[in-house]
Formats: C-alpha cells, structure tokens, sequence
C-alpha cells in the first residue's frame, strides 16, 4: 500500500489555496470563475507533480460536481441568479465570506491531498474504475464538515488582503505577492502537525473506494444475473 504524502509540498496545495480564498473576491460571479478556475487545474498539476499525465476524461470525472436538485430543477439561468444574489448579500456581510473562505480553504485542502494519493496510489490509473474513485473522493469531502485545518484555514484567511489582485496576478503571470508568501510560509510552518490526522484520512478514503467497489461488483453481478 502506498503511504500517503502527509509532508507539506506547495504546488499540491497552490491551487487549493487559491480556490479557497476566491471566495473573498468582493464581486459576485467573479468569486466563482475564480473558484472554479483553481479547482479544474487541481488535478492536473496535482498528477504532473507525480510525474503522471491524466487524460481528459479522467480530470472531467475528478472535477464532475453532483448536479443536485436546484440544477436539475431550476435550470442554470435561476442557479446563476440565486448565486449572484447569495454572493452579493454576502459581499455586504463580510464575515459571512469570512467563514465561507475558512471552510473552503479546509475542503480544498482535503481535496489536494486526496487527489495526490488517488494519484500516487493508482486509483485514477484504471479508466473503468475512475468513476467509482472519483464518487468515493466526493462522498470522503462532503463527510469531512470540520478538521483540524479550520485554525490554520482562518490564520491564512485573514492575511489574505486584495485577494482579487494576488489571485489575478497568479493567473496572469504566475507571480505569488506577499499574501501568497506568507500563506506559504505559515502552512509549512505549521503542516507536520497534521502527519497523522492526514494518514487516517488516507485510510478513511481506502475503505470508502473498497465499499463503493464492493457495492459497483455486486450490483453489476445482480443486473448481469438477470
């Protein structure tokens, strides 16, 4: 079995950092495209670093996002518009931003070190079996509400001032500015703290993927049987 990468490695965590601080950009909508930007290179970059390449309909599945009720039964136009709405009212509220940030950067994060171990692991390496790695990677994150990044997560969070100028810098030039340098700097300070708390993380995500392959095998059998 492969042991998880519980060490701190920046460009596994760029993107994740980023995606989780978009949502303190001051603009509705604009927060999202950058949300979504950073959150579609994760797994990509994630692979390179590990010197693999993921075809096209591997990062598709990694990035599909359930489609859930309001999309499917509202449609875009109405999703677009209570977006812009929840955004602006919370751009008024900034603390609400603030916790919505802290989460993210926490989901995100999770998210990156997922990704490495799918990848280092060779979960992602089987075409047939990246659908059921890529459920077990969203049923793992949306089971994981708090952790112990939370504090970290807020630490970052409030250095991170004019985030709409860094993270358009970042995408622009590939420059990191100060707020990048410091966020960097205090999650590698602090990182090995979480060597065990990530390492059952890992374990947790093995035996999801094992259930949900058990499920996937048995449920083929039943429908084959027929």
């Amino acid at each position: 079995m492969t042991e998880p990468r519980t060490r701190f490695d920046w460009i596994i965590y760029a993107d994740a950092t980023f995606a989780g601080l978009s949502v303190l950009i001051p603009i509705p909508l604009l927060d999202v495209a950058f949300e979504h930007f950073f959150r579609r290179r994760m797994p990509g970059v994630i692979a390179r670093r590990n010197g693999r390449t993921l075809d096209k309909e591997t990062i598709q599945e990694l990035n599909r996002l359930p489609p859930g009720c309001l999309q499917t039964c509202l449609g875009w136009p109405i999703l677009i518009l209570l977006t812009f709405l929840k955004r602006l009212y919370r751009t008024i509220l900034y603390f609400l931003s603030i916790k919505d940030a802290t989460d993210n950067l926490s989901l995100y994060w999770h998210r990156a070190f997922l990704l490495d171990y799918m990848v280092r692991s060779g979960y992602v390496d089987d075409p047939a079996t990246v659908p059921i790695a890529a459920e077990a990677l969203r049923q793992l994150l949306d089971d994981t509400p708090t952790s112990p990044f939370t504090q970290l997560a807020q630490e970052v969070v409030a250095g991170a001032h004019h985030i709409f100028a860094t993270l358009r810098r970042v995408i622009r030039r590939g420059e990191e500015d100060e707020v990048v340098a410091k966020a960097k700097e205090r999650m590698a300070t602090i990182w090995s703290s979480y060597d065990e708390y990530l390492a059952e993380v890992a374990v947790r995500y093995d035996q999801r993927y094992t259930q949900l392959r058990i499920n996937t095998d048995a449920l083929d059998s039943s429908e084959a049987s027929v």
